[in-house]
């Protein structure tokens, strides 16, 4: 289980936050606080939130409450982030993040009972730029792909592709695990890897096909090496930006891979007394490009990844991000918004995005980001692929990354279970988003 802040901890966060902003009144960056005159060691604060108003195609025997409900609307936090981060000393970096996600009415306790969670706790030794060593609560060790760990700020979908973080099992919250890492930079080839000690299952059924083995975790092993044929992405948190508004030109390709033996069982099939166990093998492929495509402010943002996933036979997982119903285990879809998107087989995501030119009005900040993107999950228990695809855009009322309008639209496939055979598609649901972002 993830710790839990008190409220009088957050009290005291907020407050050191309010201690130190005078220091920082006369810097360029008024959320940096410079420990040297040469700003190499400083400490700097941000914070992110998402407020999303909802429409909702609630899947197949959904309850809210008691009863079975087909559609819902509903208002979220979805995301609430506090950060610190710096370099203390010429070589020891650290890192904080406080928040919670998906705050909504179907908390009987209330939203002022959430509290918030520690979501990153880092220290980090840099010997150079080749080698930076570090442990704690993090997302280094996150999965296989880009957007295993996302920057919530700069999304350029409405959301990320959650299922790049629920490729790995273990995780309670979103991606983060306790882990051990190094990472580092050899001029274009930068790598992450990562040795984790996996949190352990607490509740699973034993059957024929594959699930989450309830013994206790062996150790989970990560990596990911990325190639920068343009400028290169800063590696000092493990958050990928979704998009750069045409302020670099960032043309990446990289390999990564997960593994964890023995973290499945299933029963066999040849002696029911008898249980089976699976490895967790995971290969991720992925390509990002995003370039300013004139000297008028236009931008194209394109990404692509293919995940070959081994789970063990049969095995499906099901994502709601985040569940506007009561969660319930025994539907193949899971309730509310979920829809089956990790399993053994292959997965396959795209996105698209076009920020427009700069308008000709230099009164006028905003800018409009169109996009699109989708996934397919050709996995071995399905009948045919899950396929779900999504349109939108975003306006950034400033220009720049950070406080924005986005307006999002996601279709997903349904599936019926079916005993002795792979699970045919039997519907289509929808869901409409819009969102309001306040960052720095």
């Amino acid at each position: 289980m993830i710790p839990k802040l008190t409220k009088t901890a957050a009290l005291i966060f907020l407050l050191f936050l309010k201690s130190i902003a005078f220091q920082a009144q006369e810097t360029k960056n008024p959320f940096k606080v410079n420990l040297s005159e040469d700003g190499k060691k400083y400490i700097k604060f941000g914070a992110n939130f998402q407020l999303w108003g909802r429409y909702t195609e609630l899947n197949p025997n959904s309850k809210i409450g008691d009863n079975v409900v087909a559609q819902s609307t509903d208002i979220v936090i979805r995301r609430l982030r506090l950060q610190a981060m710096g370099m203390l000393t010429d070589n020891v970096f650290f890192h904080i993040q406080l928040g919670q996600n998906n705050i909504n009415f179907t908390q009987n306790t209330g939203p002022s009972n959430t509290p918030l969670s520690v979501l990153d706790a880092i220290g980090e030794y840099h010997f150079n730029d080749k080698l930076h060593l570090g442990g704690g609560l993090t997302a280094w060790g996150a999965g296989t792909t880009r957007y295993s760990a996302n920057s919530s700020s700069s999304h350029l979908t409405l959301d990320a592709p959650i299922y790049q973080q629920n490729i790995n099992i273990s995780s309670t919250f979103g991606n983060r695990n306790l882990s051990i890492y190094a990472k580092g930079m050899f001029d274009k080839l930068s790598y992450r890897v990562a040795i984790t000690n996996p949190y352990r299952n607490a509740t699973s059924t034993l059957n024929l096909n594959s699930t989450i083995s309830t013994h206790t975790p062996r150790a989970q092993y990560s990596g990911i090496l990325t190639y920068a044929f343009a400028d290169k992405e800063s590696n000092t948190d493990p958050y990928n930006k979704g998009t750069y508004l045409g302020t670099k030109k960032v043309f990446n390709i990289a390999l990564g891979y997960l593994t964890q033996s023995k973290s499945m069982w299933r029963v066999d099939p040849n002696n029911a007394a008898a249980v089976l166990y699976d490895d967790m093998n995971v290969l991720g492929l992925d390509v990002f490009y995003d370039k300013p495509m004139s000297n008028k402010g236009d931008a194209l943002t394109l990404y692509a990844a293919y995940n070959n996933c081994n789970f063990g036979k049969n095995y499906i997982r099901s994502i709601t991000t985040p569940n506007p119903a009561i969660a319930d285990a025994s539907l193949i879809n899971g309730s509310g918004n979920g829809f089956i998107a990790v399993g053994t087989g292959n997965i396959y995501y795209g996105q698209i995005g076009y920020l427009f030119a700069k308008p000709k009005d230099a009164a006028v900040k905003g800018r409009i980001q169109a996009y699109a993107a989708g996934q397919i999950a050709d996995l071995e228990a399905l009948d045919s692929p899950m396929t779900m695809y999504e349109l939108g855009a975003n306006y950034y009322l400033t220009g720049t990354l950070g406080p924005k309008l986005s307006l999002g639209y996601q279709s997903r496939a349904i599936f019926e279970k079916v005993s002795d055979a792979k699970y045919p598609q039997s519907d289509r649901k929808d869901m409409v988003v819009l969102q309001f972002q306040v960052s720095f």
